[in-house]
């Protein structure tokens, strides 16, 4: 039996890169799944059900040619409850994919290997006419032997089949679930899988023109203060700030240029990738210019999913602003919001908590209290609490974050409408449906009326979180 606590991932995604898709929509299955609120604690021979199914792994890049896994992956194999290989004729060929496989099982966890079938066909090997539809990897279809090599003995994986005219995707879904938390298929095939709003990805183009724009409306707040004289050499300093920020910026897409490209495909991660090497050797005699660049490429990095090269910039970039002899304190929250909502993502939960519970110490201080970092602070320490399953205190942050919202614009807007609808969600995970559902027709109220007879995604949603609040209660 498992004790998920004892885990830093409940599951590992093995899959080869050709299904990329495949395992995108899977991690975000899991993660995002609610469990039903009677089922758990239920004793099970997978053992106790978890409140959660998050964090998941899944690996995001292609490994380079190597002889083993390397580190990151055998450490994330390690700390992993269950494995989750995506089946296809694509990681049946998988080197990797199978050397993932044989390192879980080498742990004494193949009764903890569970497969999704997406394509191919299993144990079509050796069947003539049929054999490159195979769609299990080697390591799937046989057991391992004393020597923790693969023996001839066969196995017997335990799969879920997402393809048309078998389970499906949605009952497939539903089997594995049900398979890792060691339920019946029945007790969970009533359950919608519950989604939360995702955060909009940002380009790089609308990276750098939002961060020009913010320069120069703080060179103008810095030109309206009283004390002429000081302001005059601030706001001179801030525009010339500004200026050499743009030319760096725009002198990194030069490579980009067909003249400097020469026909080559230049990638943005390329092109952000050079600009945090030259950031690091370019701009040490201006630290201020650097710190707010680190904080730029570093943000555009985790919008871009690239949390790992995220996490390096953000970190550098709130060193040097703790380094500063003088430095906005509005500027190192902002980093240290931007790296605790990294760190939340990579479940380095205790990490996050102190930088947000540190982010919003320093806006006490400052008298900061109805500042719009104030109310990110309090949603993003929320969403942390939630992904912990601390869901009784993430409600009076959502409280404040709703007060912040209904101060700033009123009893009616967007932002008015999300806020009341993360209360009903964090009703529902408490198990509160009665208000749940109060908050959540509230909301729903709110937005047909802000929205009219246009369709919006926001609208949809909140009108499933409803439905699903009435299935479960």
């Amino acid at each position: 039996m498992i004790d998920w606590q004892d885990y830093k991932y409940k599951a590992f995604i093995s899959y080869s890169h050709a299904d990329e898709k495949w395992a995108r929509w899977l991690h975000r299955s899991l993660e995002n799944y609610r469990v039903p609120k009677r089922l758990v604690g239920r004793q099970t021979d997978m053992g106790k059900v978890p409140t959660r199914l998050a964090p998941v792994f899944r690996d995001r890049e292609e490994l380079a040619s190597a002889t083993d896994l390397g580190n990151k992956l055998t450490q994330a194999l390690e700390s992993s409850a269950v494995q989750i290989v995506i089946c296809s004729m694509a990681s049946a060929k998988s080197h990797w994919v199978n050397e993932e496989i044989k390192a879980f099982k080498r742990l004494g966890r193949s009764d903890r290997i569970f497969s999704l079938i997406v394509d191919g066909e299993p144990y079509s090997t050796g069947k003539p006419g049929i054999e490159q539809y195979e769609c299990f990897p080697p390591a799937l279809r046989f057991k391992l032997g004393d020597d923790g090599e693969l023996s001839e003995e066969p196995a017997e994986p335990i799969a879920a089949d997402a393809r048309h005219g078998k389970d499906g995707k949605a009952n497939a879904r539903v089997k594995l679930l049900a398979g890792i938390m060691g339920l019946g298929f029945d007790d969970l095939r009533q359950r919608e899988l519950q989604r939360r709003n995702q955060r909009l990805a940002i380009i790089t183009g609308s990276a750098v023109v939002g961060m020009v724009a913010a320069i120069g409306l703080a060179t103008t707040a810095v030109i309206a203060r009283n004390d002429a004289e000081r302001q005059r050499v601030r706001a001179e300093a801030e525009a010339e700030t500004a200026r050499q920020t743009t030319s760096f910026l725009v002198s990194l897409f030069e490579v980009s240029d067909p003249s400097q490209a020469r026909g080559e495909t230049i990638t943005a991660r390329e092109i952000l990738t050079a600009g945090a090497q030259r950031i690091d050797t370019e701009l040490d005699a201006q630290p201020e210019i650097q710190a707010r660049l680190m904080d730029t490429i570093g943000s555009v990095f985790s919008s871009l999913g690239l949390y790992q090269d995220a996490r390096a910039m953000l970190e550098k970039a709130l060193e040097n602003r703790l380094a500063l002899p003088e430095v906005p304190q509005q500027e190192i929250v902002q980093t240290t919001l931007h790296l605790a909502h990294v760190d939340t993502i990579n479940a380095e939960l205790e990490t996050a908590e102190s930088l947000y519970s540190d982010a919003i110490e320093r806006l006490n201080r400052a008298g900061a209290t109805d500042s719009v970092e104030m109310t990110d602070a309090r949603a993003g320490l929320a969403e942390l609490y939630y992904r912990m399953g601390r869901f009784e205190d993430a409600e009076p942050l959502l409280v404040s974050v709703l007060e912040d919202w209904r101060r700033r614009g009123g009893e009616q807007s967007q932002e008015v409408a999300g806020a009341i609808e993360e209360l009903g969600l964090n009703q529902f995970d408490q198990g509160k449906f009665e208000k749940a559902e109060e908050y959540l027709r509230e909301s729903l109220a709110m937005r047909r009326e802000l929205f009219g007879e246009q369709p919006h995604p926001d609208l949809a949603e909140n009108i499933n979180n409803l439905a699903l609040l009435l299935m479960e209660s």
